[in-house]
């Protein structure tokens, strides 16, 4: 399979010198086609018949004669197989014009065939054809006739020819024709290859002879896209990369807050509560006297939480404030038991 696809790509690689090769071979086959003449074909079949009268003569002038081509069980097969081989000798081929391959007959029956004699002729002329069939059965009929006088057979009891299929009309043959043309065309196709192999091999020689050092099994690795046995392609060097700058570092200045009001705005922590005060949501007591800052912050600002607080304290089970609802502990209470009764 792998051959078939190599000659294949071969014919592919090499197509302007295949394809007018392959241009010659077609041409090769329609003139061979044309050149070959064309043969008709005729046929005709005839059987022997028994005499009326049987095979002995009763009403001849010597009475009790008998015919001796009658004398057998198969005396009619037997007949028909002695005049075919007479008819099929040379001479009497020769002179009935059968002898010419553009001019030819075959005549056969008798045996298993039983009386039957048929004739089938072949000729490069229609009308040609069919004389040559009408030809050999007269032929039969009067080589029939002529053996019968030659043993003394009396007329009563001569045996009879009937005409089973007259001679044909001629039919074409076109066999011969498309066998021709065939031929042509395979003749031509080993030359196409031929031709391409030669010119190939002699191409490889010629690149083999300038560079002795290669391998002569590479001769059809161009017909690959890919070399199986080349070796890996390595990757080209790259070029060193210029060292990297080191930037300074940036020093970021802090910005002047803006003259709007959303840029003077600043993030200001919520009040907080002490544990045992109880002041309004704006961070005020429920007195409505403002808390004084304390020393040393600045006013805005909320002072550190104590370390002690309540508000420094991790969220959890110990640090709920006094005004959280708590739930009063489960007790589990054993259920009584009933007394029991005194058995009796």
């Amino acid at each position: 399979m792998m051959d078939f696809f190599k000659t294949l790509l071969l014919l592919l690689k090499r197509w302007y010198i295949a394809l007018p090769v392959f241009a010659v071979t077609i041409g090769a086959a329609g003139g061979a086609y044309v050149a070959i003449p064309l043969h008709y074909e005729s046929v005709g079949t005839m059987v022997l018949t028994s005499p009326a009268g049987g095979a002995t003569s009763v009403t001849d002038k010597v009475p009790g004669q008998t015919n001796p081509l009658l004398a057998f069980e198969t005396s009619l097969t037997i007949s028909a197989a002695i005049v075919i081989q007479s008819i099929n000798t040379p001479e009497v081929v020769k002179s009935l014009g059968g002898d010419s391959p553009d001019h030819k007959f075959v005549l056969t029956g008798g045996g298993d065939g039983g009386p039957f004699i048929t004739v089938k002729t072949e000729s490069a002329s229609e009308p040609g054809a069919r004389e040559l069939a009408v030809k050999v059965l007269d032929r039969v009929k009067a080589e029939l006739a002529k053996r019968q006088q030659a043993l003394n057979a009396p007329p009563s009891t001569f045996i009879g020819v009937d005409d089973v299929v007259p001679p044909t009309k001629p039919e074409p043959l076109r066999g011969g024709k498309v066998r021709g043309a065939a031929v042509a065309l395979v003749l031509g196709l080993i030359a196409s290859l031929t031709v391409v192999y030669f010119l190939e091999t002699r191409k490889e020689r010629k690149r083999l002879k300038e560079n002795p050092d290669e391998d002569d099994l590479d001769g059809y690795d161009d017909l690959d896209d890919v070399d199986d046995r080349a070796e890996p392609s390595r990757p080209a060097p790259r070029d060193p990369e210029p060292p990297r700058q080191t930037l300074p570092p940036v020093t970021r200045t802090p910005q002047p807050l803006g003259q709007s009001s959303s840029e003077r705005t600043q993030m200001l922590r919520p009040a907080q509560v002490e544990p045992g005060n109880k002041s309004n949501p704006n961070g005020r007591p429920a007195n409505g006297a403002p808390k004084p800052p304390a020393t040393g912050t600045k006013s805005g600002q909320l002072t550190p939480p104590a370390p002690g607080s309540a508000l420094n304290r991790r969220p959890g089970q110990g640090n709920r404030s006094p005004e959280e609802y708590r739930e009063p502990p489960t007790v589990r209470v054993k259920p009584a038991q009933a007394p029991q009764e005194p058995r009796g």
